[in-house]
């Protein structure tokens, strides 16, 4: 059951990551009008947070709370959270890219942060709800609570913390941002640790049947009346039930649904690198810009040209990946070699001061 469990979440991950790249596909193009568009805005990124916070529910591992651990839990979330955001958001493009050369870096650095960190955002509002979740299990630890009423108290004060947060920073354009972002998908992350938790609720999405012909059905039935248009409290209420509606479709669909192995794999390989795809996509977006040059592409919603955005975004996905892996192998190579200087003068010296 838990290869079982790792493979479809893999899958939805992948699924939500390729939406990502073809959602800003779409987007380079002009077309936000299109129904594959507002399809894709309606549920992607709060599809993300709900896995986001049902892994988070699946691994965490940790029984005691000492501050050996808390510092080796927010080590790890640096580790995989921020520092991949800080290394391509301000590292790679002002060192290597050296796409702000008019800047020095530490204003590169602070507008970064002013703007929570622009087209990564998800990272450092995934941070902050890793520390909010952190919070709940300890919370969850002390009163060993079992029921999911108690649960939802804890989150419902966890809650009111953001809110409070955000009021008290709304005036500050920098940091009220990146707490409204995290009031938006904090109800996606914490319902996917609570499925997750909670074997009733996780039956109930993955197996009943009814739930999901429900779900689906009525999906389908709102969506052509979405509007993205986040100005608008109903138009925000219907963002909230699409992306539920979806999510709960999805993930009985990829649990119970095989397509051929070669598909299930290219998805669940997309999963596994989607953070890798998400911090590195936007550069093949610069072949982009040379082929809306030639092609026009009108409207998204034919056939033939919605064929063509999704290999293309196929193509992305791929590239980005291998971006990644060139990046990597660069670093280690810059690391190694960096290392092997420093021994090979450790040793210089050592033998010097025997000699000495």
């Amino acid at each position: 059951m838990n290869d079982l469990r790792i493979s479809y979440i893999d899958q939805l991950k992948g699924i939500a990551i390729l939406l990502v790249v073809l959602g800003h596909v779409i987007g380079y193009n002009n077309c936000e009008d299109s129904f594959l568009w507002r399809f894709i805005y309606s549920f992607h990124m709060p599809l993300f947070m709900f896995i986001s916070g049902y892994v988070a529910q699946m691994t965490f591992r940790i029984e005691r709370f000492g501050w050996n651990e808390t510092i080796s839990f927010l080590i790890k979330k640096l580790r995989t959270l921020l520092l991949p955001m800080v290394t391509w958001g301000v590292v790679i493009p002002f060192f290597f890219l050296r796409t702000m050369i008019d800047q020095s870096f530490i204003d590169c650095v602070l507008n970064f942060v002013k703007t929570w960190g622009g087209g990564l955002w998800f990272f450092a509002t995934l941070f902050i709800l890793s520390i909010l979740f952190f919070v709940y299990r300890w919370v969850d630890k002390q009163i060993n609570a079992k029921s999911i009423f108690v649960d939802l108290v804890i989150l419902l004060f966890l809650f009111i913390l953001v809110i409070l947060l955000y009021m008290l920073l709304y005036k500050d354009a920098i940091y009220s941002e990146g707490i409204r972002s995290v009031f938006n998908y904090f109800m996606f992350y914490f319902l996917g640790s609570i499925v997750c938790k909670q074997t009733n609720l996780r039956s109930l999405i993955l197996n009943n049947k009814k739930f999901f012909t429900f779900s689906f059905v009525m999906f389908f039935l709102l969506i052509p009346s979405f509007v993205y248009d986040m100005s608008s409290m109903f138009n925000q209420l219907m963002k909230i039930v699409l992306s539920l509606f979806a999510i709960f479709s999805l993930f009985f669909i990829v649990h119970h649904i095989s397509w051929n192995r070669q598909v299930d794999n290219m998805f669940q390989y997309f999963g596994r690198e989607s953070l890798s795809i998400y911090v590195t996509h936007n550069g093949p977006f610069a072949f982009l810009l040379v082929i809306t040059d030639y092609i026009t592409l009108s409207s998204v919603d034919n056939i033939p040209c919605f064929l063509f955005l999704f290999i293309f975004s196929l193509f992305i996905s791929y590239a980005s990946i291998w971006i990644k892996n060139i990046v990597s192998i660069f670093l280690n190579c810059f690391y190694t070699e960096n290392l092997i200087k420093e021994n090979l003068y450790e040793h210089l010296f050592h033998q010097s001061s025997i000699q000495g």
